[in-house]
């Protein structure tokens, strides 16, 4: 026990005050005896006044104690004031805390300069906004893009770009916006997160955001160099054919001097020749129309017409259309949603999407033993998710990035435009679509769409 010593006094002294007591009232007992009453009343005044006195002294410690800690002053000793031996034990006990309370004040300092450099020097905006819409912290990232001015509150933000106020005022916890603005004559294509922090009398807000205008112009780039070489193979493929073949029909038809032979001189088997010359200019063609009017489909995706859908009954009937197929493909194919949900979609793109996704997998499926194809739906807050499961060989690793791009297929009667085309129509829908897993065994395809509107 720290006041040990302490302790004990009080006891004494409370005994000492005690016995003083009983001795007054039995010297005044019969008849008062003043001599002894007056001098034991002083012993009596004594004994109080030196507990108080020792009682105050510990208060009063106690008190430049708290002063000191409440004050920031961490230099006092109290071990210098080891006069009253009594208290020796908490004084030691108090340099102890002081000591404590000093490399706490420090820590935190150099914690608190650490994370200030840290939020400086990341590369992301980053500001906090509090219950008045008071922006309490922003880094030199955001002072960047929120431009030079003073931007102190969110009425500050709604001058430069009010979809970009609007947007941080609504912005729900862990949610992911993107957003485009002009300022200082400069679009900036920003990624915005949020996060929420409560405290007993407010509530902040945590937004950050990135201008991310470089890696879309990248990836945009490279989605124009990959459709682009996509698009030259499959011209170069119709082009080369139908060039020899006209090479050849010239020469058939033609003489040393390049003009035209008379009908007259021309063979039976040269004709033929010409003949089947023309009938692959005709079949390069008709692929080259083919070609073209995929791809005018791929570029003109209607307009979403959303309503409430149960995912269950949709996976259902979808499995329901493509059962007889699957059988006659020795596949199984079967739904392991476990509870019903809604999503708010557009019926006939959903359908196209998860119809294009199973037919894939029915072509990953070819060389497969026992062939499996699992549908699986589940949902949080906002969206429902639908993963297409089979059991096939896998995507290549080197080519997971490139089957997305129009036009790019593996298969032979493949037209390159399922995924492609399921991706746009998942997006015009707010949705998306990945592939999350391609093993050697396993392939998923994930198709996140909204639960509500």
């Amino acid at each position: 026990m720290i006041l040990k010593k302490h302790y004990i006094k009080i006891w004494v002294r409370i005994i000492g005050i005690l016995i003083t007591c009983l001795i007054i009232a039995f010297v005044s007992i019969p008849r008062p005896d003043w001599f002894f009453i007056i001098n034991l009343s002083l012993l009596l005044f004594i004994q109080v006044f030196l507990f108080v006195r020792s009682q105050n002294t510990l208060n009063r410690e106690l008190e430049y104690l708290f002063d000191s800690v409440e004050s920031t002053e961490t230099t006092i000793n109290f071990s210098k004031k080891n006069d009253n031996s009594e208290l020796s034990n908490i004084y030691n006990k108090f340099d102890k805390l002081i000591k404590h309370v000093q490399e706490l004040r420090v820590d935190s300092l150099q914690k608190n300069v650490y994370l200030t450099t840290l939020f400086e020097h990341i590369n992301i905006g980053i500001i906090t906004i509090d219950n008045k819409g008071k922006i309490t912290l922003k880094n030199s990232a955001a002072r960047k893009i929120l431009g030079k001015g003073n931007v102190n509150n969110i009425v500050d933000i709604h001058k430069i770009d009010s979809s970009f106020a609007n947007t941080l005022e609504k912005i729900k916890p862990e949610e992911s916006k993107m957003l485009s603005f002009y300022h200082d004559s400069y679009l900036q294509h920003l990624s915005l997160r949020a996060a929420f922090l409560k405290f007993p009398d407010e509530e902040i807000k945590i937004v950050s955001f990135q201008n991310i205008r470089g890696e879309l112009d990248k990836i945009e780039m490279e989605g124009w160099q990959k459709l682009i070489r996509v698009l030259t193979h499959e011209l170069m493929n119709s082009v080369g054919p139908i060039n020899s073949s006209i090479s050849t029909i010239l020469e058939l038809l033609s003489d040393k001097s390049k003009e035209p032979v008379s009908v007259e001189l021309i063979k039976p088997e040269i004709l033929g020749d010409a003949v089947k010359g023309i009938k692959i200019i005709k079949e390069r063609s008709d692929g080259m129309l083919h070609f073209v009017k995929h791809f005018r489909n791929l570029t003109l995706i209607p307009h979403p017409e959303f309503k409430n859908v149960n995912i269950n009954q949709l996976i259902n009937n979808i499995i329901l259309l493509l059962k007889e197929e699957a059988k006659k493909k020795g596949i199984e194919l079967a739904n392991k949603t476990l509870y019903s949900m809604e999503a708010y979609v557009d019926r006939g793109m959903t359908e196209q999407i998860l119809i294009n996704l199973i037919k894939n997998s029915f072509e990953a499926l070819k060389d497969t033993s026992k062939p499996l194809i699992n549908i699986s739906s589940w949902k949080d807050n906002t969206n429902v998710y639908i993963n297409i499961i089979d059991n096939g060989k896998g995507i290549p690793r080197s080519i997971q990035d490139k089957i997305f791009v129009p036009f790019y297929t593996t298969y032979k009667q493949g037209t390159g435009i399922g995924l492609s085309l399921s991706r746009q129509l998942a997006n015009v829908q707010g949705g998306t679509l990945v592939l999350t897993k391609s093993t050697e065994h396993e392939t998923i395809f994930t198709l996140k769409i909204n639960v509500t509107n």
